[in-house]
């Protein structure tokens, strides 16, 4: 059975990804603040920013994979806090690839959308770059720290929504909080993404990792919809009041970073080398719907609660 360890793994991608590993694979989850534990995983706590922690960690638990999800992804807040996202963005991934490298472990690590200036959508993997915010630019910069100390890693592009344990509500969770509360809340009609399901997303980086992939891929949704729209449909799947929600311009946010406008992904590598379907909005959001009537959210909040067993700190 293969090794496989999760930074990040109290996050929207990583604690799905844990959950979605175990019994597939030997997980090791990490994390930094926020402890995670699972019945028959053993979870480790580790700083990955600070020097020498991540040649540390990967040279006590030798694993055959890393999946690096670790990172600041408060957009606001990393334009307000430079150093802190280029510390944690790029210094760290660099860190962790080179880690990985030393160990003969292959690794994946998770990029955004945010590369992009959003200019005109539509991105392929050989698109130039171009962030117009503090987040983007230390995510791709992030991305040539990992290329540069580990040639043959994998770096994933997305944007992803889905079920979280604790912290920051992904987009869809906020929608359905306030609708079903019966709040009124608004959507951004000229800011459009490709969102793809964390659930979803992992099973293709498991599918990648197994099949060696290496190099730059886009693996996001199937579609591109605006943030009103992914909110009517959103509604509409959980028979809610789609009419709760006021479309709205950006311009009218208080949010401190420029936000790209059309970040949407285009995916037909991955689905060519895989032979799979990236899926549209609607469809990723009814496996979102049947995933909260299977207990995922529960799931999640017990894998982020006090731990029976105390998790080792690296």
């Amino acid at each position: 059975m293969r090794r496989i360890l999760i930074t990040g793994a109290s996050g929207l991608l990583g604690a799905n990804l844990v959950l979605d590993a175990v019994g597939r694979y030997e997980v090791t989850p990490v994390s930094h603040q926020q402890r995670v534990e699972w019945p028959g995983v053993e979870s480790l706590q580790a700083d990955l920013a600070q020097a020498g922690a991540a040649s540390e960690l990967l040279g006590l638990v030798r694993p055959d994979w890393v999946i690096h999800c670790a990172a600041a992804t408060d957009v606001d807040a990393c334009e307000a806090d430079p150093p802190m996202a280029f510390r944690l963005n790029r210094d760290m991934a660099g860190q962790v690839a080179m880690a990985a490298r030393s160990v003969g472990a292959r690794l994946a690590h998770i990029s955004t959308d945010a590369v992009f200036d959003g200019e005109r959508g539509g991105y392929v993997e050989g698109d130039q770059p171009n962030p117009i915010n503090v987040y983007g630019q230390s995510k791709l910069e992030g991305e040539r720290a990992v290329r540069a100390a580990d040639p043959d890693a994998l770096i994933v592009r997305t944007n992803i929504f889905g079920w979280t344990s604790q912290g920051k509500r992904s987009l869809a969770e906020w929608f359905v909080g306030h609708l079903e509360a019966g709040r009124g809340c608004r959507g951004f009609t000229d800011i459009f993404v490709s969102p793809i399901l964390v659930n979803d997303l992992s099973e293709f980086l498991f599918r990648m990792l197994e099949a060696g992939l290496q190099g730059l891929y886009h693996v996001a949704g199937g579609d591109c919809v605006s943030k009103y729209q992914f909110g009517v449909t959103i509604a509409r799947t959980f028979g809610l009041e789609a009419e709760l929600i006021e479309p709205v311009g950006v311009e009218t946010s208080e949010l401190r970073a420029p936000r790209g406008r059309r970040l949407c992904l285009r995916g037909q590598r991955i689905e060519r080398e895989l032979g799979i379907r990236l899926l549209p909005a609607r469809e990723g959001l009814a496996r979102f719907k049947a995933l909260r009537e299977e207990g995922r959210p529960a799931d999640l909040r017990q894998m982020a609660g006090v731990p029976k067993i105390e998790a080792r700190r690296i």
